[in-house]
């Protein structure tokens, strides 16, 4: 299915820190230069930056099509104004649809240039596996992610690192398909593992259950992407886009330094 976005406009956000500080950072939306896949996610300053272009659209039926169907993983295309004819893909999902595109490409979009996006994956399954539930996640990745089964029956997923309950922030009870969730990554004992986490890294969170509102429940697991930076507002963090979750007896979580989108997509050096 072929869905249209525009560039959202670029915010300006007011964050108050822990302490009371307020200050004035870089928001999310529109066009992110200089920060690729793979860079460190909790470097420079900024309140939930989304590198690349952040997807929307003005019509709130088409908006809705946009947040929902598109998936980790689709492809992007840009079909307007300089950069018309380049290609990404979706990386993940805050409020707008977040997408990468070449370096060379993002010098010349603006907020309000039109994409498409080849939306695939919304109800994707994992054949005899009905206990585990996948969302906004691609067939595309989704193959090229997921492992077999080990000798247990369980599913292999492989990520960069795992996370206790305690990680889970802003975004609790939130519809999964469509917002992602903040993590506590400055927050102890989250803040040593999440030191190393770059955008678009696969990571899992223990004892939640996102397969509608997100919620806590002991002994379940969600895995998903990181999508966004940092902020010092307190109760927020790096974003969280769930893509698979599951009873933890189900999935075999294997750390593994390839578990990042646009590794696994075959797209690193260009993204």
């Amino acid at each position: 299915m072929r869905l249209g976005a525009t560039i959202t406009p670029t915010a300006a956000n007011r964050a108050v820190a822990p302490d009371g500080r307020l200050d004035i950072l870089p928001g999310q939306g529109g066009v992110v230069m200089g920060i690729r896949l793979g860079d460190p996610a909790l470097d420079g300053r900024g309140d939930h930056v989304e590198p690349g272009v952040s997807l929307g659209h003005t019509d709130a039926s088409a908006n809705r099509a946009v947040q929902i169907l598109s998936c980790v993983g689709n492809p992007v295309e840009v079909v307007d104004g300089p950069a018309r004819g380049a290609r990404g893909l979706v990386y993940g999902k805050h409020g707008a649809v977040l997408a990468a595109l070449p370096q060379e490409a993002l010098a010349f979009v603006a907020p309000g240039d039109r994409l498409v996006i080849e939306a695939c994956g919304a109800g994707l399954a994992i054949e005899n596996r009905p206990e585990l539930t996948c969302l906004s996640l691609s067939p595309d990745l989704a193959m090229r992610w997921l492992g077999g089964l080990d000798n247990e029956a369980r599913v292999i997923v492989p990520v960069m690192v795992e996370l206790p309950a305690e990680a889970a922030a802003a975004g609790i009870g939130m519809p999964s398909q469509r917002f992602n969730m903040d993590l506590h990554s400055d927050q102890p004992p989250m803040a040593e593992p999440c030191r190393s986490l770059g955008f678009g890294d696969l990571i899992a969170v223990h004892d939640q259950d996102h397969r509608f509102g997100r919620r806590f429940r002991r002994g379940w697991i969600a895995v998903g992407i990181v999508s966004h930076g940092r902020t010092i507002a307190g109760g927020h963090g790096l974003g969280f886009m769930t893509l698979l979750t599951g009873p933890a007896d189900r999935m075999r979580l294997v750390a593994s330094s390839e578990a990042n989108v646009a590794r696994l997509m075959g797209q690193w050096s260009a993204l």
